[in-house]
């Protein structure tokens, strides 16, 4: 594996631009710091370098810290080496300013970086986040610091507690971007400032020591201590949240050269903890779901759905069709008479809807997607679409029937996938020609909310037709699970002795209500009799 790196090319202007590359990421890895701290020093003590520019190679800054690594720190390293040593004492305090050109990712410990330069030029595209505490960390390069001291301390706690990203357009608006550009522009744009900065034409931050967008400290007391019940209300059983919050806490009443301390010091024992390792192992086998041996590194190349149609327009049906107009496909949705199709597409025009009441979707984007909408009662139109979910009820003739008709009227490359979660897909193909190209699509409901999608594999199943599955998944943001023909498929399959425990416990005396508090106290978001 080539080891990551940076690379330093100083312009005719006197601006030094030092470029990130580390793919697909371009992650902090240990080769990528130290490679950094060569071009820092080389730069500073350049004449003829004036200032610095900061990018990532390809279109992304920086992804972040390398997960890989955690763990595998030096372990003579002091806490705050990076963040203080380097960070702080010589990027931060340089006689010479750098400007951070953000384009595709600033993401993790690469915002951390941005935000020690001096300023910060953006895509409007870009995603600027901290999101450490979905691995159960919390950010360890001064995050927790200088991000309310850039954008207040309100956006900064919803930003680090979600561990939701903003893009560029926003991250100028709320103030943790100065400008916001194209990516072809980006570079010069951002040398530019540079150059305005050192002839006292911009202004010279230190993020780490601005006040101006700091509460009061009973406020900020107040944001905190309500910021503490929401997240022990929505997280009770984790502690690194909590962590985070007295982190930035420490940095706001005691100073921030104090707050990056307990942030060292924090980091490293959260890092530590059985949460952390855990949610760092979900967070790799969730990625892992879409990698198949045999199935996905054999060469196949996805085909491309220009067109989908969902038989059955109910909540099923309705929702599947929702998340993938969501995600710009057309869709034509069937129902069986004039009634039950408005039905369906009044459910899907709602669903819409309410994204647009979250403040999710606009109204013009709703009306846009909603156009990629059409119902009919026939399945003459069916004969371009290249994939049809079956979303009807539990019925096997039906379904046979459905499928078998299919055929008639659908081209030999079109995917048949059928939504059942109970139902052999062998029975179901059984009445067709194609037992190759039918595979299971079981959605979970809200289909256009929940996260997963089982793709269910028969042994007839092309994986032709699996790979498609896997690459709209990932179209429609869905983390997909590969499962054989089998009772229950994968889910229902874990489910099944979940719930009959429970029922065990009941049968011998326990009461319901004691065995879902015990369960959610464990950790899971609601019990097995809610």
């Amino acid at each position: 594996m080539a080891k990551g790196t940076t690379a330093m090319e100083v312009r005719a202007d006197g601006v030094a631009v030092i470029t990130i590359s580390n793919p697909p990421v371009n992650a902090l890895s240990f080769d990528v710091i130290a490679s950094l701290q060569r071009n820092y020093a080389e730069a500073l003590s350049r004449n003829d370098v004036k200032a610095i520019v900061l990018t990532g190679a390809k279109g992304r800054f920086c992804g972040g810290f390398d997960i890989t690594a955690f763990g595998k720190k030096p372990k003579n390293e002091k806490p705050g080496s990076m963040s203080i040593d380097f960070l702080s004492d010589i990027v931060e305090d340089a006689r010479k300013p750098s400007v951070a050109a953000i384009d595709g990712i600033a993401l993790g410990g690469g915002l951390e970086v941005a935000m020690v330069c001096h300023a910060r030029i953006s895509t409007p595209s870009a995603q600027l986040g901290l999101p450490e505490l979905q691995l159960g960390i919390i950010p360890g390069l001064g995050g927790t610091q200088r991000l309310p001291r850039l954008v207040g301390l309100q956006k900064a706690l919803e930003m680090m507690l979600t561990s939701k990203a903003i893009k560029g357009r926003e991250a100028h608006e709320v103030g943790l971007v100065d400008a916001v550009t194209s990516a072809n522009e980006l570079v010069n744009t951002a040398c530019s400032w540079a150059l305005e900065i050192v002839e006292n034409k911009k202004p010279w931050f230190k993020s780490l020591y601005r006040t101006d967008r700091l509460p009061d400290l009973v406020e900020v007391k107040d944001v905190l201590k309500f910021a503490r019940v929401q997240t022990k209300k929505k997280a009770p059983n984790v502690q690194h949240p909590i962590v985070c919050i007295d982190v930035i806490e420490e940095g706001i009443v005691c100073g921030p050269r104090v707050g990056l301390m307990k942030e060292a010091l924090s980091a490293k024992m959260v890092e530590q903890s059985q949460t952390s390792k855990s949610l760092r192992h979900f967070f790799f086998a969730q990625r892992a779901t879409s990698k198949i041996p045999n199935i996905t590194n054999i060469g196949l190349t996805p085909r491309k759905i220009k067109k989908a149609a969902i038989v059955g327009g109910g909540l099923m049906g309705s929702g599947i069709a929702t998340v993938l107009i969501l995600n710009n496909f057309k869709v034509i949705l069937k129902e069986i008479n004039e009634q039950f199709l408005s039905a369906g597409i009044n459910r899907v025009r709602g669903n819409l809807q309410s994204f647009v009441r979250k403040g999710q979707l606009t109204k013009e984007d709703c009306e846009r997607k909603f156009s990629l909408l059409s119902g009919v009662l026939d399945y003459e139109q069916f004969r371009d679409a290249d994939l049809v979910v079956e979303a009807v009820i539990e019925d096997i003739l039906l379904k046979q029937k459905i499928f078998s008709d299919l055929e008639k009227y659908c081209h030999h490359n079109c995917i048949f996938a059928t939504n059942t979660s109970t139902i052999d897909l062998n029975l179901i193909g059984q009445k067709t020609g194609s037992q190759d190209r039918i595979v299971g699509a079981h959605f979970f409901s809200p289909a256009h909310v929940m996260p997963l999608l089982e793709i269910v594999r028969t042994h007839q199943t092309s994986l032709q037709a699996i790979v498609d599955l896997l690459d709209m998944a990932k179209k429609i943001h869905k983390t997909p699970i590969v499962a054989g023909n089998c009772t229950g498929f994968a889910v229902n399959r874990m489910f099944f002795p979940y719930g009959q425990a429970a029922s065990f416990l009941v049968d011998y005396g326990l009461d319901v209500y004691r065995i879902d508090n015990v369960i959610t106290q464990f950790g899971m978001p609601m019990g097995p009799f809610r």
